[in-house]
Order: structure tokens, then C-alpha cells, then sequence
């Protein structure tokens, strides 16, 4: 059948038609041999053919992508866009963020038990196991010179310092969400871009919160995989970013293991540092103070910086400025952050504090006279009191530079908090001691903000009825939890 359909249709023509065409058939299959394919699968070719039949699908899918991040943002989320910067702008009010959720917590966190009776008692006891010792600085020496050990392969010139601001052994509840130790690497920023393989016109464009980006990814890639520490969580949406990594019993620098926070040529640590060891040599009330308010703010869910409460450094600022202005029984308890000896040579206007020495002098001698008056404990309740009623939330500046009472200065920009319903107020204002024109304040929002005067006006109530310190340090929940408190965990802790 083949050959009589052949015969039917060549048998009409010639032997010089018979020719050319042949010859045609042949170009033609040549020329096809000779061009590119495609490369479509038939799969591919299917898919084209079916957009063309539906012209607006991508468009559509384009408006529904939109719609998601409009409703993202209304809902307080951030939706991921590859470029996106997540630094917020300098004078604005930070996004609105959820309230706090609970999350259920495989090692149930409870309020920590005292063996001395009364409140005094209970006090004091804490305050001695929350102190920093001699073995837990050697640690972190150790453990300095384990990074430093480790990061010299990445940056041969980098210089490590490490800090103890409490005490390691007792974190316990919130130990890993706030760590008491931090460890900062120094490089110099040209440096830092020229072993990031950054081009130097790129350097140039880069601001310097970028740079430490990339610097605190690569040194915590270098510790994890060759320093043996682990890695816990990160925080890249504040001014110095950092992560916390934790220091495993196998390494043999402690006992336990160490929760650690990692920064790159952050200054911070040093302030909190040189603060806490300067008010100990003035008075050394306040220092116990200041690590008995930061230890209350972690068990009761409101020192992680990252859910935009308030640091632990700003939580010292707030305890020296009530030693300086709150305290009505006995007067000034420390002096102005200018007659600080440490803590000035950190400040950009450091000549000035020259002229306050004699002033640290009296302060300490009048210290000295008026230890005994007051307990920690009685400073700790009159303290919660000052910010609960007699603070003026509104229009008084947290100012240890100034040390006394006032109004904001009119270089320090407000902070203006908006809350979900459309309520704006002006939210606490603390003044950076050591960068002029500088509000602190601006890390909190309506929430962060709202928890912070409910968890004060607890406490003040507690000291009133004089509680026990189990029951004023009882781990935080979310108020429908609260029947089961001691059960799970704040969201500090996950």
C-alpha cells in the first residue's frame, strides 16, 4: 500500500520535477538540522500555550501577592522582600507588633525558692548569688581567648573582650533568652571590608550597621563550625546587631553551659560594664540594685530587647537615675554620669569630667555615711513606687548626664507611640549619657510599653502588702494562662 500511494502521487510528474524535488526535501532538511532548537519540552510548550489562553494570570496572581503584604502590614507583620532593609528609620514610630504569645515549654519554669524568712531575707540571698565571682570571670577569660583563638584564622588582627555582668550560675529561667555575658569582637571597619572581599567604592556605600551584619554572620559561621559553640538566635533589627550562642559544658570552660551574646565593634557591653563597676565603687547599694531590677525584669518577661522591652542596659540607666533623683529619705545617691571616672572616659566629652572629680569625692563620702539607712530591698520598692507614682511619663527625661528632674531637652527627639487603635502618646525618654540628642526609648511600642507600667504597678502592689520575693519574681504568663502559672514558660525563654 506504501508503494502504490508513492506511485500515485510521483507518478504524474517527470524525472527533472522528480529531481528537484528530492532536492528541495533535502535542503530543507538540512537547514533543519543546521538551526538551534528550542528547547522546550513538550510540558513547557503546553504550559506557553495555556497562559496565552489566560493573558491575566499573572497579573492576577501580581494583585493577590500585593493584597498579602497590605494585609501584612495592617496586621503589624513584615512581609519578606528579597533587598528589603529591616532597620528601622531614625524618629519613627516602629511597627506595631503582637502582644506576646505563649508557647508551652517541655521544662516548665517556676519562681525560684528562698531558704531565709521574710523579705529582707529573701532579698539579700539573691542578690549574694546573683553577684558576679572570681570563677566566673576566669571562665570568661577562657572563654575570650577560645573566640579570640578562633576568629584570628578570619580576622589575624581581631581583638576579643568578654563581660560578666551577673553572676553565670543562676540564670536559670531566662538565662539563654538574656545572657549575662557578653563577648565583643574589635576590628577595624577597613579592615573588616577588606577580609569581606567588599570592593571599596561598595565600602563606601555600606553603612556601618550593613558592615556588622556581615562581619557577626562570618565570625558566627567560624565559631560554630570550628569553635564548637551553638547557635541559638540572632537580632539584625537593632543599632548593634548581634547573636546568641551557646557555650557547651564539652569545650571545659564551665561547668554549665554558658549563654552568650556575640557582637561585632559594639561599644554597649563596655558602657554596661563601666557603669555597673563605677556605681559598685560609689555605692555599693546601687550595684546590687541594678543586677536585682535586671534579674525581676527577666523572670517577669520585660528585658528582651529584640520584643522591643527595654536592655538590660537601659534598665541600669533607669536604676541610676532613681538613685539619683528618687530616693527622698536619704537625697542623691549617686552623682551625675559627668563624675563618673570610667564611664566619662567612654563619653565623647570626656574633658569635662576633669572638673567633677572633687564632686565624686564628696558623693562617695556622703555614701559612706548614709550606708544602712535603706536596704536593697527598701530601695528595690521605693524604686518600683518612683516610676509608678511619682514619675512624670509624659513630660520628665531620664537623664543620668543632668541628674535631677526636668523636661526633655529640645535636642532630644520625642518618641511618639501609636497603638492599634489609632492612640497616639509620647513614650518613656531616655537619654544616651554618652551621644547627645540621642532618645534610648525608641526601641518600645504600645505593647512593649502597656507591660511595662502593668508589671510595675504589680510589683509596687506586691511591695505594699509585702509579698514574697517568690511571688514578686513568679515567671510571667498571658493573663489567660494565668490559672496554670509556673506550668510553662514566657515567650523571654522560646
Amino acid at each position: 500500500m506504501i508503494f502504490a500511494s508513492l506511485l500515485c502521487i510521483f507518478a504524474p510528474f517527470d524525472i527533472a520535477q522528480l529531481v528537484f524535488a528530492s532536492l528541495g526535501a533535502l535542503g530543507y532538511a538540512t537547514l533543519q538540522a543546521l538551526s538551534p532548537r528550542s528547547g522546550r519540552t513538550q510540558c513547557q510548550s503546553a504550559s506557553e500555550r495555556e497562559q496565552r489562553k489566560r493573558p491575566y494570570t499573572a497579573h492576577a496572581a501580581k494583585r493577590e501577592h500585593c493584597k498579602r503584604e497590605v494585609t501584612l502590614a495592617k496586621a503589624g507583620g513584615s512581609p519578606a522582600r528579597p533587598g528589603a532593609s529591616t532597620r528601622p528609620q531614625q524618629n519613627s514610630a516602629p511597627a506595631m507588633t503582637k502582644p506576646d504569645v505563649y508557647h508551652p515549654s517541655s521544662v516548665p519554669v517556676i519562681a525560684p525558692k528562698f531558704q531565709s524568712v521574710g523579705w529582707e531575707g529573701e532579698v539579700n540571698e539573691l542578690v549574694s548569688s546573683i553577684m558576679p565571682g572570681s570563677d566566673e570571670d576566669k571562665a570568661v577569660q577562657r572563654l575570650v581567648q577560645h573566640v579570640k583563638h578562633t576568629l584570628q584564622a578570619l580576622f589575624p588582627e581581631v581583638e576579643v573582650t568578654g563581660f560578666a555582668h551577673g553572676s553565670i550560675k543562676h540564670g536559670k529561667a531566662f538565662g539563654v533568652a538574656v545572657p549575662e555575658v557578653d563577648i565583643v569582637a574589635n576590628v577595624n571597619p577597613v579592615v573588616l571590608a577588606q577580609r569581606l572581599q567588599l570592593r571599596s567604592h561598595a565600602q563606601q556605600k555600606w553603612p556601618e550597621c550593613k558592615l556588622q551584619k556581615s562581619a557577626v554572620r562570618a565570625c558566627t559561621d567560624r565559631l560554630v563550625q570550628s569553635g564548637g559553640l551553638k547557635f541559638r538566635r540572632s537580632a539584625f533589627r537593632g543599632e548593634e546587631p548581634r547573636v546568641t550562642l551557646l557555650v557547651p559544658t564539652s569545650l571545659g570552660i564551665f561547668t554549665d553551659p554558658i549563654p552568650v551574646d556575640f557582637t561585632v565593634n559594639s561599644v554597649t557591653p563596655f558602657y554596661t560594664a563601666a557603669l555597673l563597676a563605677e556605681c559598685g565603687q560609689i555605692e555599693p547599694r546601687a550595684k546590687a540594685l541594678i543586677l536585682f531590677v535586671k534579674r525581676w525584669a527577666k523572670d517577669r518577661g520585660i528585658c528582651h530587647s529584640s520584643k522591643g522591652h527595654l536592655s538590660p542596659y537601659l534598665w541600669s540607666l533607669l536604676v541610676i537615675y532613681f538613685m539619683q533623683v528618687g530616693v527622698e529619705s536619704e537625697g542623691a545617691l549617686l552623682p551625675v554620669a559627668e563624675a563618673f571616672a570610667i564611664s566619662s572616659g567612654l563619653a565623647k566629652q570626656a574633658p569635662s569630667s576633669r572638673k567633677t572629680s572633687p564632686r565624686r569625692q564628696q558623693s562617695d563620702a556622703s555614701a559612706s555615711d548614709k550606708v544602712g539607712k535603706n536596704s536593697v530591698a527598701q530601695l528595690f520598692c521605693e524604686f518600683v513606687n518612683f516610676y509608678t507614682k511619682r514619675f512624670n511619663w509624659r513630660n520628665e527625661a531620664i537623664s543620668i548626664r543632668l541628674g535631677q528632674r526636668a523636661p526633655p531637652s529640645v535636642s532630644l527627639p520625642l518618641h511618639v507611640v501609636l497603638s492599634d487603635i489609632g492612640v497616639s502618646e509620647v513614650g518613656l525618654t531616655i537619654e544616651d549619657p554618652f551621644k547627645a540628642g540621642h532618645n534610648l526609648g525608641t526601641c518600645m511600642n504600645s505593647v512593649t510599653l502597656t507591660r511595662l507600667r502593668e508589671e510595675l504597678s504589680r510589683a509596687s502592689q506586691l511591695c505594699a502588702r509585702v509579698a514574697s520575693l517568690t511571688e514578686i519574681l513568679e515567671p510571667w504568663v498571658p493573663a489567660e494562662f494565668a490559672p496554670g502559672k509556673g506550668s510553662g514558660s514566657s515567650p523571654e525563654e522560646d
